[in-house]
């Protein structure tokens, strides 16, 4: 075999193995939300309604302010499973969040609000 073809066979083998370690690396330092969103209310009025209904049904409910609106989530969890039975319970959608491993949902919310985070 020439060796021009060992050297591009070798390149194509060693640029594999960094595409693998690098995907494999960045998804250890990565995890997902998933955030049941239920509403989205201009007036504080409205946004406090739906608090109380959750409250009402059982469920905690968190928001979030972004761009004079507010963001209602009946449930944040890293268990996708949990949020897909949640679903069953409450009229809403389910929000996918890639953030970084060492983030809360406390942080979550906040970045939210700042608009840093993206779905």
């Amino acid at each position: 075999m020439k060796f021009e073809w060992k050297v591009i066979i070798v390149s194509i083998v060693f640029s594999f193995m960094c595409m693998l370690t690098f995907t494999y690396a960045c998804s250890l330092t990565q995890k997902k939300y998933y955030a049941y969103q239920v509403g989205i209310y201009k007036e504080e009025k409205n946004r406090d309604e739906k608090m109380s209904e959750l409250k009402n049904d059982g469920f905690e409910g968190v928001y979030y302010t972004k761009d004079n609106q507010f963001y209602v989530l009946s449930l944040i969890s890293d268990d996708y499973n949990q949020v897909k039975e949640h679903s069953s319970k409450v009229k809403g959608i389910i929000k996918e969040y890639l953030v970084s491993y060492d983030t809360t949902q406390e942080i979550l919310l906040e970045n939210l609000s700042k608009g840093t985070t993206h779905d």
